[in-house]
C-alpha cells in the first residue's frame, strides 16, 4: 500500500473483543486494498462483499485485493480480538485500507475513513480457547461514532497468495420441525465446554461478574416440545417458541437469517455438527457453539461475524415476537472446481465427495485441522492435507501460504532455540510447549513441496529452519546415535502409544531417520544421509522381537536402555514406512500378515499391540499399504474406516468414534489415497 496507515479506535487496539466500523464513499470501478490484524467482513452499500484476512506470521499482513464495482458507502466491519489464541497471533488491533483507481489513491486509512464502535457486546464467553469470543450483538441502538487513532506499529505487507474463498449461500425452504421450550431446573448442562477446564486469565477471559449473556447455558437448560414437523418459511415464532433446521450434511460458513421484527425481541441460535433423536443438543465439541442477538422491531438481515460449522441449527426466540423469512449459511470455502466423480462405487464414491468437501472447509487461507473448534493450521495435519490440494488442484497456492508462515515465524523465547510451534499463526501455550514430533512432518512436508510438486526455486528458502531444527534435535542423541528424552509433548498418535514415547521411542527414532534422508535429498548433505542409515539400522536392531516392532526403551537405575513390552499397531507403520526394513522378505513375514489380516478397522483381536486411532495411525496405516502395493486392501479399508462419516456429515472425521471434529481438514488425504489406489500410482 502506498498511503494507507494501520488504524483503530482511539484507546482501544489493546482492548479484548472490541467491534468497529470504518466508512467512507467510493466512486464506481474502484479497487480495496485492505489488511489488518483484526478479522473484518466488507460491505458496499449494505451488500456483503468478503471476509478476511488472510492469517499470517506475526509482524506481517497479507492484503485483499476486492473490486468495488459500483459506487456508494464503503463499509469495513472489524473486530480486534486482541487474545491468545491458536489461530491467530496476538498484535494490536488494527486495520489499513485503501481505495485505488486508475493507479490513484483516492481514500486511505489515516484520512478519509470514519469510525463507530460497533454493536457486538465485549465481555462475552470465549468461543473456545482456540478461538475467540461468542458473538452477542445489541442492534436496539445505533452504533456509536468514535476517534480513530494511527497506530506506531508497522507491519509487512504480503500477498494473499491462497485464492479467494466462494461465498454462495445455502438456503433452507423450511425448519426441519418447530416447538415450544421452557425453562427446566433438572436438566443437566455444560456451563463451559473448552479443550482445558480453564481458560487461563493470561490467555485472555473476562471475569463471569462482568459477563450479562450466557447463551451456551440458556440453550441447553430449555426442554423442547415438537408442535409441528416440516414447518415451511417464512415462519412466525413467539417468545418460547424455536425451529430446528438441517442442511443435510455439514455447512461451514457464516449463518444467515432474514427477520421482520415485531417486537423487540432476543434470539439465540445454537448449532451442532451432527446429533440424533428428536431435540436439538450438541454433539460434544469442545466449544461455546451459539450466537444470540438484541433486536429493535423492524426488517433485519443477520450474518454471523466468525465463520462455524454446522449441520444442525436451532433458533429460539427467547423474547418477544419475529418471522423468519429465511435461514441459510453463506459458505466459507475453498473455491474448487467442479470435479469428476472418483471411485468405482457409491461407497468410495460418497466417501471422495465428503473428502472433497473437508478439504474445500480447511483450505480458506491455510490448512486448518478444522473450521469449528480451532481453525489453526498445524504442521503433520499440513502434510497430508498438502497432498490433497495438489491432488485436487496440480496446484500449491494454500500451502505457499501455509508455508511462508512458518519461514517467517520468529522465536521470541516462549521456545526452545530453533523449534517451530505446532500451530501457526497462534500464541504458544505454556512456556516450551510444543511438539517436536510436529516439526520433523514440516522437513517431510517441505521436502514433498520441493521436490514433488515443483517449487525447487523455494528451496534455499527452507535451509535456516530446517538446519535449526537438526541443531535442536542434535542436542538429544544418545551414544547409539537415537534420539532419547525429547522436551515438550511427545506425539506419535492418538491411541496408548502417545504414553510410550519416553525415554527412547523408536517410531520418532524412524521418523527420525526418514528427516534425516529427506534434508540429504533436498541439500545434498551426506553426513544426514550416513547418520539416516545408521539410525535406522540401531532402531531395528533394538526394536524388532522378531516379530513385530515394540514402542520404546526407558533407561534403568543403573544406566542401560530396557525394551518395554509395549507394542502400537502405529508403531509398525512407522517402521515400515520409515525405518528402512523391506516388509517383503521373510525376516518380515509375521508382521506383513498382522497388517495385511489382523490390522483391519473392526479387528478386536491380539490386545497386545494396540490398535490405531484415525489420527495419525489410520493415515500411517493407508501410507504402509500403499507403499507394500495393496491396492484392494486400503480401498476395503476406507469405506470400512470412514464409510459412515460422509453418509451422517457429508465431511470426515477427526477420530474413528463419535467425538471431537466431524470435519477436519487432514481426513481430506483420503481422496488422495483412493485415486493413488484406484490408478496404482
Amino acid at each position: 500500500m502506498k498511503k494507507a496507515q494501520p488504524i483503530w479506535i482511539k484507546g482501544l487496539e489493546r482492548r479484548m473483543n472490541t467491534n468497529a466500523l470504518f466508512r467512507t464513499e467510493v466512486p464506481a470501478g474502484a479497487t480495496l486494498h485492505l489488511a489488518g490484524t483484526a478479522f473484518y467482513r466488507v460491505y458496499l452499500n449494505s451488500s456483503f462483499i468478503a471476509a478476511g484476512p488472510a492469517r499470517t506470521a506475526k509482524g506481517y499482513l497479507r492484503k485483499d485485493l476486492l473490486p468495488l464495482p459500483e459506487a456508494g458507502e464503503l463499509l469495513i466491519e472489524a473486530c480486534g480480538y486482541y487474545c491468545k489464541s491458536v489461530s491467530t497471533t496476538k498484535q494490536p488491533s488494527c486495520i489499513l485500507a485503501e481505495v485505488e483507481q486508475k493507479g490513484e489513491i483516492i481514500a486511505y486509512t489515516g484520512r478519509d475513513f470514519t469510525a463507530a464502535i460497533g454493536q457486538r457486546l465485549q465481555k462475552t464467553e470465549r468461543y473456545s480457547i482456540q478461538r475467540h469470543f461468542t458473538e452477542v450483538w445489541d442492534h436496539r441502538s445505533p452504533a456509536q461514532p468514535a476517534e480513530i487513532t494511527v497506530l506506531s506499529e508497522r507491519f509487512t505487507l504480503l500477498d494473499r497468495r491462497a485464492p479467494y474463498p466462494r461465498y454462495d449461500v445455502v438456503s433452507l425452504p423450511a425448519a426441519l420441525w418447530r416447538g415450544r421450550f421452557a425453562f427446566d431446573a433438572e436438566r443437566p448442562y455444560r456451563a463451559t465446554r473448552w479443550t482445558y477446564n480453564v481458560i487461563p486469565e493470561n490467555w485472555g477471559v473476562f471475569p463471569e461478574t462482568e459477563i450479562s449473556h450466557f447463551p451456551y447455558r440458556w440453550i441447553q437448560r430449555q426442554a423442547q416440545h415438537i408442535t409441528q414437523r416440516v414447518a415451511a418459511l417464512p415462519l412466525t415464532l413467539q417468545e418460547g417458541e424455536y425451529a430446528v433446521f438441517d442442511f443435510g450434511q455439514i455447512e461451514a460458513g457464516f449463518l444467515t437469517a432474514a427477520l421482520a421484527v415485531q417486537e423487540e425481541a432476543d434470539l439465540v441460535i445454537g448449532f451442532s455438527e451432527y446429533f440424533e433423536g428428536q431435540e436439538f443438543r450438541y454433539a460434544g465439541l469442545s466449544g461455546h457453539h451459539v450466537v444470540e442477538y438484541l433486536l429493535a422491531p423492524g426488517e433485519k438481515e443477520l450474518q454471523t461475524f466468525e465463520p462455524y460449522t454446522c449441520r444442525f441449527a436451532m433458533v429460539a426466540v427467547k423474547k418477544g415476537s419475529l418471522t423468519l423469512r429465511g435461514f441459510g449459511c453463506r459458505r466459507y470455502e475453498f473455491p474448487l472446481p467442479s470435479l469428476p466423480e472418483l471411485g468405482e462405487n457409491e461407497a468410495q464414491k460418497r466417501i471422495c465427495r465428503a473428502a472433497v468437501r473437508t478439504f474445500a472447509h480447511n483450505a480458506v487461507d491455510l490448512y486448518t485441522d478444522c473450521p469449528s473448534r480451532e481453525r489453526g493450521g498445524w504442521l503433520c495435519d499440513s502434510y497430508f492435507t498438502a497432498r490433497t490440494e495438489y491432488a485436487l488442484t496440480g496446484q500449491t497456492l494454500v500451502e505457499d501460504a501455509f508455508l511462508e508462515n512458518y519461514r517467517l515465524f520468529k522465536n521470541e523465547g516462549a521456545l526452545p532455540e530453533g523449534m517451530l510451534p505446532d500451530a501457526y499463526p497462534a500464541d504458544v501455550r505454556p512456556i516450551n510447549y510444543f511438539i517436536p514430533q510436529w516439526a520433523m512432518w514440516y522437513i517431510l512436508e517441505v521436502e514433498e513441496y520441493i521436490l514433488k510438486r515443483d517449487r525447487a526455486e523455494k528451496v534455499d528458502a527452507f535451509r535456516p529452519s530446517i538446519y535449526a531444527l537438526l541443531d535442536f534435535y542434535r542436542r538429544y542423541e544418545n551414544a547409539d546415535g537415537l534420539l532419547e528424552s525429547l522436551p515438550g509433548w511427545n506425539f506419535v498418535e492418538w491411541s496408548e502409544a502417545n504414553n510410550w514415547t519416553q525415554d527412547v521411542n523408536y517410531p520418532t527414532n524412524f521418523l527420525y531417520a526418514r528427516v534425516l534422508e529427506a534434508i540429504y535429498n533436498l541439500y545434498g548433505d551426506e553426513e544426514c544421509k550416513a547418520r539416516a542409515a545408521e539410525i535406522r539400522k540401531t532402531a531395528v536392531a533394538q526394536s524388532f522381537n522378531g516379530r513385530y516392532f515394540m514402542d520404546h526403551a526407558i533407561r534403568d537405575e543403573t544406566g542401560i536402555l530396557q525394551l518395554q513390552e509395549h507394542s502400537s499397531e502405529a508403531g509398525q507403520y512407522y517402521a515400515v514406512l520409515f525405518g528402512g526394513i523391506d516388509i517383503q522378505t521373510p525376516k518380515f513375514s509375521y508382521l506383513k500378515d498382522l497388517i495385511l489380516n489382523v490390522f483391519t478397522p473392526e479387528r478386536d483381536t491380539m490386545p497386545e499391540i494396540f490398535p490405531v486411532n484415525a489420527f495419525i495411525g489410520a493415515y500411517l496405516r493407508m501410507d504402509a499399504l500403499l507403499k507394500m502395493g495393496e491396492h484392494g486392501t486400503v480401498l476395503k479399508d476406507i469405506e470400512g474406516f470412514f464409510g459412515h462419516m460422509g453418509q451422517l456429515t457429508g465431511t470426515l472425521w477427526e477420530y474413528r468414534e463419535f467425538k471431537g471434529s466431524f470435519d477436519h481438514g487432514f481426513a481430506s488425504y483420503v481422496y488422495t489415497v483412493i485415486k493413488k489406489s484406484l490408478y496404482k500410482e
